[in-house]
């Protein structure tokens, strides 16, 4: 890599660097790996240890960002006390689009965002088919540059899920475009969020997103910066996430 190249990448290195996962690990019950028998990826998931099959339960899928910064077992770790503590059922899959740093060969990005809404998918028919998971209460969310697949599969598969959480997320115009969006999507809630001292380019994209759809009447489209920096933010995603839920899991 030429050292300008390198010069130019050390501050987002930093910021990356710097997403440790601060939730609490205590939880009664551990997360688990599992193999998706349809197109072989595998994703960690993670199911309370209240689950009961005699009722429905909401189903996370958190998208991770760049690998080497983020993969999907940190993606769980991150979730799985919120999991515990409110009643979730949350899997984290294994991606190949996720790449927020260098650049990519676009014909190649774009079968492996093709790959990614097939798993992403995949994930959710093989959770629900073994779990209680109400269809109703199915949030994706992504970090980084899970927001690729993030805005690809959800924008793409709309009434599979109740609404999408963008955190501190890339974006690409040119991806968005070629999507054709449904009037299931214009409905679909969407919450776009990044810290405030995060890196200029997730500003940026951030705000591209958001505008973006809402010129394309995606109306309950929303945004918000917030305090911090490039961090995961699990608890803001479940704060907005819970208004739209059924009412019988907000009291």
């Amino acid at each position: 890599m030429p050292m300008r190249r390198l010069y130019a990448l050390l501050p987002l290195l930093a910021v990356l660097a710097g997403c440790p996962v601060t939730q609490s690990q205590q939880t009664p019950v551990a997360a688990t790996r599992v193999k998706e028998v349809s197109t072989g990826s595998g994703y960690w998931l993670y199911v309370p240890s209240t689950y009961d099959a005699q009722r429905d339960w909401p189903l996370v899928i958190t998208l991770h960002g760049t690998y080497g910064f983020d993969d999907s077992e940190a993606q769980i770790r991150e979730w799985k006390y919120l999991a515990e503590r409110h009643g979730l059922i949350v899997a984290a899959p294994d991606l190949r689009s996720v790449q927020g740093i260098l650049p990519v060969v676009r014909s190649q990005w774009y079968k492996d965002l093709a790959t990614d809404e097939k798993t992403i998918l995949a994930v959710l028919e093989d959770v629900s088919k073994h779990y209680k998971v109400d269809p109703n209460a199915v949030l994706l969310t992504g970090f980084s540059a899970g927001g690729f697949p993030m805005y690809y599969t959800g924008l793409r598969n709309p009434t599979r899920f109740n609404m999408l959480v963008a955190r501190a997320c890339n974006s690409d115009m040119e991806m968005l475009s070629k999507i054709e969006l449904a009037d299931d999507a214009r409905k679909l809630p969407i919450a776009i969020f990044w810290g405030k001292d995060d890196l200029k380019k997730i500003h940026d994209d951030s705000w591209a997103a958001f505008r973006y759809l809402r010129e394309h009447k995606c109306l309950k489209a929303e945004q918000k910066q917030i305090l911090g920096g490039h961090l995961r933010r699990p608890d803001m995603t479940y704060k907005l996430w819970i208004k739209h839920l059924p009412a019988k899991y907000r009291s």
